[in-house]
């Protein structure tokens, strides 16, 4: 009998147990649902206005632009045909003449290669003035020697021309030598005795 007491006892206290355990069961459930109630209402509903006022801010924009671009079209000029047909040919001129600008500096860039390999020659031959200025130094180092040679040879030609002067009173004087001997010798020529 005690057996049966324990085991109808151990029954009753199982009974109690899960009885207890449902209806933890049911509270945790009804917790739960609370929570994503709550859950709910605190974050999908906020996030759901969020996106209606984006988007009827994005359809708010799409319509100020379409209507922009309504009043745009009215406002274009009528004759804005033509006016692109004279800005097409304008165009094509300034391509010609930017082919023809750059034929031109490609003809530019051949004259400046010419122009550096004249300038590395020019870059060289200038290496050489050193040289040529101690040439000259010399040269003029030597030219303050003549000086003085200079200076002889003037009187040279001054003494020159002084005996120059000389010889043509010389060649005066013995022209009229000549002549005053000439008559007396000319009738010593005509005399009859031989010498």
């Amino acid at each position: 009998m005690t057996d049966a007491n324990k085991d109808s006892k151990k029954i009753e206290d199982d009974e109690v147990m899960i009885t207890s355990s449902i209806s933890d069961l049911e509270k945790m459930l009804e917790g739960v649902e609370k929570n994503t109630n709550t859950k709910f209402e605190r974050f999908f509903l906020p996030a759901l206005s969020v996106f209606s006022a984006i988007i009827i801010g994005m359809f708010a924009i799409i319509y100020s632009i379409t209507t922009d671009m309504t009043r745009l079209a009215n406002s274009m000029d009528p004759n804005m045909g033509s006016n692109m047909t004279s800005m097409v040919n304008s165009v094509e001129k300034m391509s010609n003449s930017v082919s023809s600008m750059t034929n031109s500096v490609a003809h530019m860039q051949l004259n400046f290669d010419q122009v550096n390999k004249n300038m590395t020659i020019i870059a060289t031959k200038l290496d050489n003035l050193d040289s040529i200025s101690t040439d000259l130094s010399q040269v003029s180092a030597k030219m303050d020697a003549l000086e003085p040679m200079l200076i002889n040879m003037e009187e040279m030609n001054k003494n020159m021309t002084d005996i120059q002067s000389s010889m043509s009173w010389m060649q005066r004087d013995l022209s009229i030598l000549r002549s005053s001997f000439s008559r007396p010798m000319s009738i010593i020529n005509k005399m009859p005795f031989p010498f």
